[in-house]
């Protein structure tokens, strides 16, 4: 109130000394009305009426202050004087309208409306609003032809035709109400009140899914077909989706499915269904359990949670509607049927859609229909789901609809597999899309982001900032230009990752689209899109270009070239064009060489600004670029304990987990032991150091001593040492199963070198060393080698792996490959008082 009194206080004098001056008056009134006196400001703004009855907003002012105050009669006259200053003034009839209204004087309403009309020809509201007064007074003849007037006058509202489908429908026209609905539906098609209401008038209407439903009572009654030992079955499932020309849709799923055991019966207890509130709706149409008798059991229970992750520190306007189905047994057959319809105003993505549908799942299935109906003027481009019984069907529907069509039957269960390529590659699936190019994704999101990732004053200071601490580093003075640019993308990169924390806020179309860059920069906080968009703006106020690059993580597996697609992408990074460099600014603890294995060999689509996108893959590390070499140095006793120095030096895809793992100096013993408990069982950690784990461009050093209570055992009077340890068993670890299906992914090509060197106690010495072991072959090499250097056994042994990918038809000689080291590794050396031998 002090700022408004004051302003009352400052206000008195001038309207005093200009009482001509209607702006202050006014300003006065909303003074008063600000320091809590609306009376005194409405009492102002009538005399301010009064005072000038020749202005327009001063007589606006006063009758919108009478009609507030229900001063009818005021507030009339001051409309009509308005009106007579201004007759073009739309709101003012409209409000006179009103009054006239509340007075009962319906002639002149009217009279009013009329004139409105005469001046405004072309607005439909008009016409809708004297249509529904005269249908409201019985004048139903005139009240049509008003609203066939607004109907022609703008044909694609579909407002105008609800509002006359209700009238109709109010007047027993139940015929001509439903074309006016259905008009209406198909100009707005996401709206869950029209679909409710002409499900109502005509309830076959609006069911596209009907045709395509299965019987589920006959699916029940017939015999089980069990196969081997599988708990459950569906026995059909159909998924229909109708796509408007909005690129909206709407979807239908049925599932039906038998249960043969109670573990296949706990698995079909729960079905989730996702959406989003506000922009879906989804609704259970049918949730029936047929017991072995014959008899049918309609009861399920609905409960909603949010998807978000707060432990990842994601979170979404997604939920997911919980169906449990709570009679459900063995030997029992369940049918589900659920819909989910868009019923947003707007699609986010421009007219685009586009979705992929699994045909493969863990539980075998019968049948599988797969039904796309879409505009015939909208071209589909679809993927080939490569299975062996697999029919692909279009034809032309009624009405402008093309169907698209899958069905697949007999289709057989898919057994995960550890290290099994990703869904794209490995599930059989249906990715339709309505972009025909890569190019025309790339044009999308380039306009969506344009915008955000634009450089503000607060961007332009950083950048600044980075800049300036770069070229005042000791020895920048010497760098050439090309290097000096590196080091400020180094950090540029650096900054980003370790300053700008992981949060991601997937509200509605920041889904897709960034926040924008100086926002992100201000909070400190961001997802994948956010610091990928804050390190593409910092180098842009730098002088170096970089490009946004949308990824589809390589768990999910590698896409086709085709269809292009946006809702395939789950990742954005960047990618600096001169230095050939992927920078992922969500790889905490990671430098800009170390690029997170689930982004190497991963698709892309880099967005090249102004020019063609690029579809890719980014390259995998090469042999060297992953390292890890262990040295350990150690006295053996006669006892065959141990004490040992080591060090462990890492680069590369490993180096982040290391720089996380032995982060806190409490947990870094604690980390040792798990690191090396298999290869040095009972092992005591003395001592352990690490580099410095924030420079995040260096190697990763650990250095530590041990106690190893019993590295050899007593044999024969001597020892039996095993100069590896335990081993690592690289076959347990990478090749585990006996046989494949699928293909086998390892994290990367790497490179491991681990040393021993073994001091013997005084009077031991090898009986005999074993001879050394090398390999290569298509997977790497590997070798193995121990020699004597006067008193101690040094023992090396290295692997180098080429290949990421093992194909299944090679999976037994990879395995053989990594047995044949671990071998190797497991040899020992057996160490007594006589001579000492050589291989």
């Amino acid at each position: 109130r002090g700022p408004a009194h004051e302003a009352v206080r400052q206000l008195d004098p001038l309207c005093a000394e200009r009482p001509g001056w209607a702006g202050a008056r006014a300003t006065r009134a909303q003074a008063w009305e600000q320091a809590g006196f609306p009376a005194r400001g409405q009492v102002e703004l009538l005399a301010l009426a009064a005072a000038f009855p020749r202005q327009p907003g001063a007589v606006e002012l006063g009758a919108r202050t009478a009609r507030q105050l229900d001063r009818i009669e005021e507030a009339v006259a001051g409309y009509r004087r308005l009106l007579a200053l201004r007759d073009d003034d739309a709101p003012a009839r409209a409000a006179l309208v009103s009054l006239h209204l509340r007075r009962g004087e319906l002639d002149l309403a009217f009279a009013a409306l009329d004139e409105a009309i005469r001046l405004f020809p072309g607005d439909p509201f008009l016409r809708v609003r004297r249509a529904e007064l005269l249908a409201a007074n019985g004048r139903g003849e005139a009240a049509e032809a008003d609203w066939v007037a607004a109907a022609r006058l703008s044909p694609d509202e579909s407002e105008i035709h609800e509002r006359l489908g209700r009238q109709l429908l109010r007047d027993g026209r139940r015929a001509e109400a439903l074309a006016a609905i259905q008009l209406a539906l198909e100009l707005r098609p996401q709206s869950t009140q029209l679909k409710d209401l002409s499900r109502q008038l005509e309830p076959e209407r609006e069911r596209y899914e009907t045709p395509y439903l299965v019987d589920a009572a006959a699916l029940a009654r017939k015999p089980p077909d069990r196969r081997d030992d599988e708990d459950l079955v569906i026995l059909s499932e159909t998924k229909v989706t109708k796509v408007h020309p909005s690129g909206l849709s709407s979807t239908y799923l049925q599932v039906i499915a038998r249960a043969f055991t109670p573990r296949g019966a706990e698995a079909l207890r729960a079905h989730p269904i996702g959406y989003v509130p506000g922009r879906q709706d989804v609704r259970v149409e049918r949730a029936r359990v047929w017991k072995p008798d014959g008899s049918a059991v309609e009861t399920h229970q609905e409960g909603d949670r949010s998807t978000s992750e707060p432990w990842y520190r994601l979170y979404y306007d997604t939920r997911v509607r919980q169906v449990v189905l709570p009679s459900l047994a063995a030997g029992d057959v369940v049918e589900l049927a659920w819909r989910v319809d868009d019923v947003a105003g707007e699609n986010l993505l421009s007219d685009y859609f586009g979705e992929v549908v699994p045909f493969v799942d863990p539980v075998r299935k019968e049948r599988m229909d797969y039904v796309l109906l879409a505009p015939a003027s909208r071209t589909i481009h679809a993927s080939d789901p490569r299975l062996p019984r697999v029919v692909h069907a279009v034809r032309e529907l009624p009405g402008g609809v093309r169907e698209h069509r899958w069905t697949a039957t007999d289709v057989e269960r898919q057994v995960a597999e550890p290290g099994m390529p990703g869904a794209a590659e490995s599930t059989p699936s249906v990715h339709v899309s309505t972009y025909a190019t890569w190019d025309e994704v790339a044009r999308f999101y380039e306009g969506l982001v344009r915008e955000q990732l634009r450089p503000g004053p607060g961007v332009r200071a950083e950048a600044a900032r980075i800049v300036a601490a770069v070229r005042a580093r000791p020895g920048s003075a010497g760098l050439s230009e090309a290097a000096l640019r590196r080091e400020i993308v180094k950090a540029v990169y650096d900054e980003v990752v370790t300053s700008t924390r992981y949060v991601g806020l997937e509200f509605g179309i920041h889904g897709f689209k960034p926040y924008q860059v100086e926002q992100v920069l201000t909070r400190r906080f961001g997802d994948c899109k956010d610091k990928a968009s804050l390190m593409h703006a910092l180098l842009e106020a730098a002088g170096i270009d970089s490009r946004i690059v949308l990824l589809r993580m390589r768990r999910l597996g590698n896409l086709p070239p085709a269809p292009a697609s946006l809702a395939v992408f789950n990742h954005a990074i960047l990618y600096v064009p001169e230095l050939d460099l992927w920078l992922d600014g969500t790889a905490t603890g990671s430098g800009s060489r170390e690029l997170p294995a689930e982004d190497r060999g991963a698709t892309v689509l880099v967005v090249n600004p102004g020019a063609p996108p690029t579809f890719r893959t980014i390259p995998e590390a090469v042999p060297g670029d992953d390292r890890t070499a262990t040295v350990v140095q150690g006295v053996l006793s006669a006892d065959g304990s141990a004490v040992a120095d080591g060090t462990t030096t890492v680069s590369g895809v490993q180096a982040p987990e290391f720089r996380r793992g032995y982060r806190s100096e409490i947990g870094r013993r604690a980390a040792l032991e798990r690191g090396l408990a298999r290869t040095f069982p009972g092992l005591r950690v003395e001592s352990v150091e690490t580099s410095d784990l924030s420079l995040l461009e260096d190697d990763v050093t650990v250095r530590f001593r041990i106690a190893v209570p019993r590295l050899a055992r007593p044999e024969n009077g001597g020892l039996a040492l095993p100069p590896f340890g335990q081993g690592q068993s690289w076959m347990e670890s990478w090749a585990p199963l006996s046989t494949r299906r699928h293909d086998l992914l390892l994290t990367s090509p790497f490179e491991s070198r681990f040393t021993t060197r073994w001091e013997l106690p005084t009077g031991l010495s090898p009986a005999q060393l074993p001879p050394a072991e090398r390999r290569e072959g298509p997977f790497g090499s590997w070798s193995v080698s121990l020699r004597m250097e006067g008193r101690v056994l040094v023992a090396e042994s290295l692997l180098r792996t080429t290949s990421r990918r093992i194909a299944a038809a090679d999976y037994p000689a990879f395995r053989d490959f990594l047995a044949g080291l671990d071998r190797a590794l497991l040899r020992t050396v057996r160490l007594s008082t006589g001579r000492g031998g050589s291989p």
